[in-house]
């Protein structure tokens, strides 16, 4: 897909069609699970309420579930444009690891959320407030601050960091070797903790808990239910950024697949950093894929009918959609939503990216996809290569010098990129999970194969998977160009990769002269080799 062919129009259609493919299957059940127990808890309050329970949801009602199905689509297309934006345009002065960091830490905090969603829409966290508001003796235990503060510790440091026991520092490889720097997680995470023991001390956690303890309870209370609270869960309008919220956590927590049109916004942002016209389009991409979210939080809307009619029932129901929730939670929470993503994507991706490239070539009217190019086509590329005369800083920006490293193929060989100057060099980023990296290996062994002997290479850089898997992996495909082993992704986070296939193209200086993102075509690669070999 050519970028410079790009509309918003057809950004969004392109994202309307990307709904079926199969790594934004995992999304559907957890946005099912949060509005399907937003629903349900609705209907209990009006149920409980005592009030007027109508077998059909009101104008107004539908008009509530809609916004707070836009409000969802609005939270997941705000880190969809955001992240992409950084992690191509603004990845030299971000740092794509910081990005990956702080996805990280929204999944792992907002799966939390999620869990605490789940308990709220079950009624569980009431009863449990309830019983110990009835049990003074509970709160005055001298071990409930210690065992509070513990558990409170361990679940900020797991949250910002991923581990109980983070790192201070972090080993970060560069041109003259590695280096010793900040894990600036943990200190975000130690100034956290600071915070949530000083709450506990000046609070009298410590000297008087019973009082501190049936504070903190009642404030929570209130914030969730009181009859105020309660009634506005009955009328259907409670706050819409709930709402936002799970978009945000539900999307950080994902990984979208890179299809052939938002990979080609993608390479537009990261070849040209022309973000007044990247931006757009990927929110045109995001809100296309929102329209179908928009209509299944009417079709639950419609199902409040069903729920009304099952009154007697309602508590089950409520147990079991908090239940999916908390599910949901875990699995957000602990990456494993991401990992089935993956596994979806490595299934059934050539179908996918089959239908969204045949609803783009009927609209545009093309049999196949155009070869995608940096501004400028072929000249860009032979004059970035005059950049290399200038001594360009290193970066991961068109037009910056490669960042070097060094690693071990499948097959034990060393390779360091420093070594191949005098080489063009593409550099892809690929993992045996990613459905587009196996669509469009073979076509890099077909363009290995024809110019291997023009100073050609390529280094197929895999994300922190075994010897075995690669190497199998390569044997089916039958590769023969270096495999390289990244199995503590420190080559993917110095590059700053969100997403696969990523794919560099350096000249014979080392610096970076194209970026595509996405599967790319055999005319695609052909024409950026020959662009290449030529500069």
């Amino acid at each position: 897909m050519n970028p410079e062919n790009l509309t918003l129009g057809l950004a969004f259609i392109a994202g309307l069609v990307s709904f079926i493919s199969p790594c934004v299957l995992p999304l559907v059940p957890a946005y099912i699970g949060y509005m399907g127990g937003r629903v349900t808890n609705t209907v209990a309050a009006q149920v409980s309420g005592g009030g007027q329970v109508a077998v059909r949801p009101g104008l107004g009602a539908r008009f509530t579930t809609l916004l707070h199905g836009l409000a969802f689509v609005a939270g997941f297309t705000f880190v969809f444009v955001v992240i992409g934006l950084l992690s191509t345009a603004f990845v030299q002065q971000i740092g794509g690891q910081n990005i990956n960091l702080v996805t990280g830490m929204i999944g792992r905090i907002g799966g939390v959320v999620i869990i605490f969603f789940g308990l709220h829409f079950m009624g569980v966290l009431p009863q449990v407030f309830a019983r110990l508001l009835a049990n003074p003796r509970a709160l005055e235990n001298p071990l409930v601050t210690p065992l509070v503060a513990l558990g409170g510790a361990a679940l900020i440091l797991w949250g910002f960091t991923g581990a109980l026991l983070p790192p201070l520092t972090t080993i970060t490889p560069t041109t003259a070797g590695d280096i010793t720097a900040v894990h600036w997680p943990t200190i975000i995470a130690l100034a956290a903790l600071a915070v949530f023991l000083l709450w506990l001390v000046l609070g009298g956690a410590l000297v008087q808990p019973g009082a501190f303890w049936k504070k903190t309870i009642l404030a929570l209370q209130t914030a969730l239910y009181t009859d105020t609270r309660r009634q506005m869960t009955a009328s259907g309008k409670q706050g819409l950024s709930g709402s936002a919220i799970m978009g945000v956590v539900f999307s950080a927590g994902w990984t979208p697949c890179i299809g052939p049109v938002y990979g080609a916004v993608l390479t537009l942002a990261a070849n040209t950093g022309d973000v007044v016209m990247a931006g757009p389009l990927l929110a045109a991409y995001s809100l296309g894929l929102g329209i179908p979210f928009l209509l299944t939080a009417l079709l639950l809307d419609g199902a409040q009918g069903i729920l009304r009619r099952l009154q007697r029932h309602m508590r089950k129901i409520e147990l079991a959609s908090g239940a999916l929730l908390i599910l949901i939670g875990l699995l957000v929470a602990t990456g494993t939503l991401q990992n089935l993503s993956q596994y979806l994507n490595a299934q059934f991706a050539d179908v996918s990216i089959q239908v969204e490239e045949s609803v783009i070539g009927a609209l545009t009217g093309e049999s196949t996809p155009a070869p995608a190019e940096p501004e400028g086509g072929a000249s860009s590329l032979n004059s970035i290569t005059g950049l290399a005369a200038s001594l360009p800083e290193v970066g991961t920006a068109v037009g910056s010098l490669a960042p070097a490293f060094e690693a071990s193929t499948a097959g034990g060989q060393t390779i360091r990129l420093a070594d191949l100057r005098g080489q063009v060099v593409l550099l892809n980023f690929w993992a045996t999970w990613c459905g587009p990296c196996r669509l469009e290996m073979p076509e890099f062994e077909a363009a290995f194969q024809k110019h291997k002997d023009e100073s050609f290479t390529i280094l197929a850089i895999n994300n922190q998977e075994t010897v075995e898997d690669v190497t199998g992996f390569g044997e089916e495909i039958g590769l023969s160009f270096p495999l390289v082993m990244d199995e503590r992704g420190a080559i993917q986070r110095l590059y700053g990769i969100a997403g696969y296939p990523s794919t560099f193209i350096l000249n014979r200086e080392g610096v970076i002269i194209a970026q595509f993102f996405g599967p790319m075509t055999a005319a695609q690669i052909s024409q950026a080799v020959e662009d290449a070999l030529a500069s």
